[in-house]
This record gives structure tokens, sequence and C-alpha cells, in this order.
């Protein structure tokens, strides 16, 4: 059984990992070299009906799972061109979650589909989604200007290594 590991994460602001957003996930992700997964309680100012989460956080959790297995299984840099998500059972605030992606397939060298799952914590499946992601190079991130290059960098060092 292999060891999950804790992946580094570079940008402190985004809202889903950054751990230096105030008003944020905080999401911290582990891969095992297959699957990633992350662990988190979702605060109460971001529901929906009284005591559920929004749905669009939970969309948010999915894409984010799916962005971290993308950019860590392949080795490239992402961005989501769809994305669907079924919504199974209701997510209460305040509870633990654990999420988990994998790359379900390498569709071509530049897209890949990959596949999300929130259980709550009775291990029920909550809400599902698949994903189509393009994939880029540093070079073609750098020639889309869309990180400030010593972030791009920074995140070509690291971000497919371990914390």
């Amino acid at each position: 059984m292999a060891e999950w590991t804790a992946l580094k994460n570079i940008d402190p602001h985004c809202f889903a990992c950054g751990q230096g957003n105030a008003h944020g996930l905080h999401m911290r992700f582990f891969s095992d070299g297959e699957r990633v997964r992350s662990r988190l309680i979702i605060p109460g100012h971001l529901r929906g009906w009284h005591t559920l989460v929004h749905g669009g956080v939970l969309a948010t959790i999915l894409d984010e799972a799916m962005s971290w297995a993308a950019i860590h299984l392949t080795g490239r840099f992402i961005l989501t061109q769809e994305m669907t998500v079924r919504f199974k059972k209701p997510v209460r605030i305040e509870e633990e979650v654990r999420v988990e992606s994998c790359v379900a397939e390498r569709i071509s060298p530049r897209k890949a589909l990959l596949k999300a799952e929130i259980r709550n914590s009775s291990g029920d499946i909550c809400a599902e989604s698949s994903g189509v992601f393009a994939l880029f190079t540093a070079e073609a991130f750098t020639r889309m200007n869309l990180v400030p290059e010593n972030m791009l960098d920074a995140m070509n060092q690291s971000m497919w290594r371990s914390a």
C-alpha cells in the first residue's frame, strides 16, 4: 500500500487551497502517486440552506481536487475545460468531508479526464464529478501570461514534489 505524502502549495491566496486566504477553504492535499485527496471541515459562512453546504462550494472542492490531481499526476499546468457535478446527498457545514481525485484517462498529450468524489464522515458519497482538463507546459503557460513568472518558476520547481 502506497504512502500518502503532503503536496506543497505555492499560492497562499487561492480560495480553495490558500492557507493565507481568510475566507477560503484551506484545503491541503496529499497523494499516493495514483490519487490526490484532502480532508476539510467546511465553515458555516459557506452555507446554503440552513445547515447545508452551498452546492457551488462543493463544486469548487471537486474542481480543486481534480486540478491538483491533474497537476501532480500529469506534471503539467492545467486549466479546467469542462466539468460535470452530480449531487447525491446533502453535506452539512462544520462536518468533516474527504475529497479524492484521480486521472481517469489521458485523452491526449494536451488533455485529461479527471474524476473526483466527496464523502461525508460516514463514508457516503455526497457529490461526484468528472472534468476535462487542458494540459500545458510551463512555456505555454508563460506565453499565455496567466501566472506571474516568479510564481510559475516556484510552481515548476516544487508543485509536483512533496511538501
